[in-house]
């Protein structure tokens, strides 16, 4: 009510701009009085995306701090509505006074990506970077040279002088971390969080999915999972849908449905897709890596779950029109050649790279692949962290 009438107000225009400055005047004070107040060590915030739903990273340490019952108070930090969490996770909007008391009170601090907020941490305090994905073809961080702005390089440098522990699931990505991170801090090298999935039983998560969408069990599943561009552009997104579903079922048998799974940055409205029965709108579905455990195949440009599917030794293909345009803007950690699938540049190519498909010349290619990456993943490393927060506390006595 009091929300509709200020906006109704000729105020209104003046409020709308004088409000950031005041309330991020109001945080800063918070913060600084919340340096004040002591550390409960067995306090734990968990962040996804800086206020996303419950999945990535987080989410899977987060659930085997429940599976153990560790006896510590355990926060999300969440603003999206209609989320569902455990009940033993009590949720916390961000950029609130709320969120800075439990932010500046919290033994540990688990987040998957860089704080865009303004923050205070303390000695005392233990900040865990889940990072949000495992190696992949384009450049991050310090190593994308131009492609980030000067904003974004101040606060990731800040953002990393906190970090106490870095998380890595294989050599060839704890390398690019010691180069792109801006960290010279420890890194468990004991695989990521969220790949943990992939090593479960996959028969009940592919029927669950199956399920919700209302497929059968037979059903083939190709996921088109493309990244972010900075700039936003969409037309590098434009895939012919409907030709690679022919072609995978003509190469590979069986009947093929297409769920497509934007980036959590890409706003899903504005991306001019014709969903059918056949191309399924996967964005708002909770948990982006049941999706991906549930794949037979997946789509992607620069995304590290493409590469996810080469460990797996599932179907990968890579599809970027703009591939020499990232090239220049910010690089790659691989050239094309050290890939054992191919990458199409045109929907054209993308389409005879699914007819010409060789699984011999895959395997030949993924074996010098994989011992260059040197993996860690087993599914245990949920239990790792868990085990590094507890042996922490223990060695803080």
């Amino acid at each position: 009510m009091v929300q509709r009438w200020l906006r109704q107000s000729p105020l209104y225009p003046i409020l709308a701009k004088i409000y950031p400055a005041l309330h991020g005047g109001l945080i800063w004070w918070a913060w600084q009085l919340g340096f004040l107040l002591p550390v409960k060590k067995k306090k734990i915030v968990f962040s996804n995306f800086n206020g996303g739903g419950f999945g990535d990273n987080t989410r899977y340490i987060a659930e085997e701090c429940i599976r153990q019952k560790i006896p510590y108070e355990l926060f999300w930090v969440c603003e999206r509505q209609g989320c569902t969490f455990p009940p033993e996770l009590m949720i916390i909007k961000p950029n609130t006074l709320r969120f800075v008391y439990h932010m500046s009170t919290a033994g540990f601090w688990v987040d998957n990506t860089r704080k865009l907020y303004y923050f205070k941490k303390k000695r005392s305090q233990v900040y865990i970077h889940t990072w949000h994905a495992g190696p992949g073809m384009k450049r991050i961080e310090r190593d994308a040279g131009t492609g980030l702005s000067e904003a974004y390089i101040a606060y990731a440098k800040r953002d990393s002088e906190h970090i106490d522990l870095l998380l890595s699931n294989c050599h060839f990505w704890t390398q690019c971390f010691r180069s792109c991170f801006w960290y010279n801090g420890p890194i468990l090298e004991k695989g990521l969080p969220k790949n943990d999935l992939y090593f479960r039983d996959m028969q009940p998560i592919r029927a669950k999915i199956r399920q919700f969408y209302g497929l059968s069990e037979e059903v083939n599943l190709v996921l088109y999972v493309p990244t972010w561009r900075e700039n936003r552009k969409l037309h590098v997104y434009h895939l012919d849908f409907e030709g690679c579903l022919d072609a995978l079922e003509q190469r590979f048998g069986g009947t093929w449905v297409m769920l497509v799974r934007l980036h959590p940055n890409v706003n899903a409205a504005d991306f001019d897709i014709r969903y059918t029965s056949r191309v399924l709108n996967a964005s708002p579905y909770d948990n982006a890596q049941e999706l991906l455990a549930a794949g037979d195949a997946v789509i992607t440009d620069y995304s590290s779950c493409g590469f996810d599917y080469i460990q797996l030794d599932r179907l990968s293909f890579f599809y970027a029109e703009d591939y020499e345009e990232m090239k220049r803007n910010k690089g790659y950690y691989l050239d094309l050649s050290d890939l054992p699938v191919p990458i199409a540049f045109s929907n054209e190519e993308m389409i005879q790279n699914i007819l010409d498909f060789s699984y011999e010349i895959y395997e030949k290619k993924r074996v010098p692949f994989m011992e260059r990456m040197q993996y860690y993943d087993d599914g245990h490393a949920s239990e790792a962290v868990v085990h590094y927060i507890l042996t922490r506390n223990e060695e803080a006595r």
